[in-house]
């Protein structure tokens, strides 16, 4: 199967679009996007996070764990969120990660044994059903290595993004274009 190589706005712009095309609303998708970046400079195919957390009931999941990762960064009681992570374990850590990185805070993953992962370690670690995220402390904790260039993503998973974002697109019409949709005659891409 092949790669495909973006650069961060890529990355960024294609799982927004995703987002919006799943019916998530724009300031998430915004949110998504960032998440998405974050996810690829810690060198994990973010694209492909983001198409499998948007599958299913991924956006409703997405949607219940936001208020609890904003409460967390916020800084009000409580020090820790459950969240129900299935298969939205990744992007909901990457969402905690930007949060966290915007709020100046640093978060980390609970394990059951209540040791204490950095979210980039925890990006690593096998998802479980419930995901814990604690508050400890300001700052950024994590001594991840990122990447000057994003991770590459599936072929796959790129197509099934733009399917998704491809949702959100308007029908091709003469009133369409008299409204200003398409590029017009000023097309020079």
């Amino acid at each position: 199967m092949t790669d495909i190589l973006l650069s961060y706005n890529e990355v960024s712009s294609t799982a927004r679009k995703a987002a919006s095309g799943a019916g998530l609303p724009q300031g998430v998708a915004e949110e998504i996007g960032q998440a998405a970046a974050w996810l690829s400079a810690r060198g994990l195919d973010a694209i492909a996070v983001v198409v499998r957390a948007l599958s299913g009931n991924g956006p409703q999941v997405i949607l219940a764990g936001l208020p609890a990762i904003d409460t967390l960064c916020c800084g009000e009681e409580p020090e820790e969120a459950a969240l129900e992570s299935m298969d939205c374990s990744l992007l909901l850590l990457a969402l905690a990660g930007v949060a966290a990185g915007n709020a100046g805070l640093s978060l980390a993953a609970q394990r059951e044994d209540k040791t204490l992962l950095p979210l980039d370690a925890a990006c690593r670690e096998p998802a479980t059903d419930r995901l814990r995220l604690v508050r400890h402390g300001q700052g950024n904790a994590s001594e991840a290595t990122l990447s000057s260039r994003p991770a590459a993503t599936s072929e796959a998973a790129y197509t099934a993004a733009l399917q998704l974002a491809a949702k959100t697109y308007v029908p091709a019409s003469d009133l369409s274009r008299a409204m200003g949709a398409g590029a017009g005659t000023t097309d020079n891409d």
